[in-house]
């Protein structure tokens, strides 16, 4: 039989007591680092007209339910009818004054990450003429962006002729877009504080942008007599926008954890065709427009700088 005695005992933890407490201290000092670094964490309401929420109304307006499926003829609606689609929405690409929008049109954002916003869209048929929308884009990372967003609608016809259909649509969206925004990969290589890294960057933000509406639309389609399989439709609508933008910066001096939120209205139109391939498939094409007001700068006038992008949407209906 072997026998420790205390000694033996001690000897024989020394290391195991020594490694422990050389992790303790090395996870105390990196709390105190972490805890200690400096956190900007004000919220502010900014005005509908500002800059910034300019931003969020751009990509909150090209997010948005609008248009598309032409009114089904007064035989097409039934409940439990469904189909499926694939909306395909060009980003314009700004410039960088449009691009300048942090601190009041004084900071420049990296805001050309995506030409293009996809998103598969689901309408079911309901009792009554109603029809549920769906829609929303893969939460998987494209172009440097990660998109969380859910958009819902409901419509149903009000008038219906031979050629001619008005349906009523109301829509909603919640979800944000996450990237780098504030803090670029790109600026990273300039030194804080200079002209290629005016914000004082030291690191890749992780900035969220709340995309949320709640709107309504009127949409007119008329069925052209000569071209059955070609329609033609045009909607209106008004819509209150809820935009937040989180930063989540790390720049010289802290981390920059600044919230910034505004709510008000806008107008959107919508025009375009739509062309049925076969008796299930049908292919939509659509212009869509939102002026959107904005002060560039504390002094300048107030100027329209609208939304005006394409849109592409293939469907099929499975019933």
């Amino acid at each position: 039989m072997i026998r420790l005695n205390c000694k033996q005992i001690m000897v024989g933890f020394l290391p195991i007591i020594a490694g422990a407490l050389l992790l303790t201290v090395n996870v105390s000092a990196q709390y105190a680092a972490t805890s200690s670094t400096t956190v900007f964490n004000n919220t502010y309401h900014i005005g509908f007209d500002r800059p910034e929420a300019w931003g969020l109304k751009y990509f909150t307006s090209a997010t948005m339910l609008s248009g598309f499926e032409t009114p089904e003829p007064l035989a097409g609606y039934h409940a439990g009818s469904i189909t499926v689609g694939l909306e395909f929405g060009n980003l314009p690409t700004l410039d960088a004054g449009q691009q300048r929008i942090g601190f009041n049109g004084t900071e420049p954002e990296d805001l050309n990450k995506a030409p293009v916003f996809v998103r598969p869209v689901v309408k079911i048929g309901l009792p009554k003429k109603f029809s549920i929308i769906a829609g929303a884009p893969p939460p998987f990372r494209f172009f440097g962006l990660t998109a969380h967003l859910f958009a819902l609608g409901l419509e149903r016809p009000l008038f219906e002729r031979e050629q001619w259909t008005l349906v009523w649509r109301a829509s909603g969206q919640v979800g944000s877009v996450k990237g780098a925004f504030t803090c670029p990969r790109s600026v990273l290589a300039f030194a804080p504080g200079s002209a290629g890294n005016p914000t004082a960057c030291v690191g890749e933000s992780s900035d969220v942008s709340s995309l949320r509406y709640a709107g309504a639309e009127f949409q007119f389609a008329y069925r052209i007599p000569s071209i059955s399989k070609l329609a033609l439709h045009a909607a209106a609508g008004g819509n209150f926008l809820d935009g937040v933008f989180q930063v989540h910066a790390p720049v010289s001096g802290g981390l920059d954890e600044t919230r910034l939120w505004t709510h008000g209205g806008t107008l959107s139109t919508t025009f375009g065709a739509s062309y049925s391939l076969t008796r299930r498939t049908a292919l939509g094409v659509d212009a869509f427009y939102s002026p959107l007001w904005v002060r560039r700068t504390p002094t300048s006038p107030l100027a329209n700088d609208g939304l005006l992008n394409l849109r592409l949407f293939l469907s099929y209906r499975f019933r």
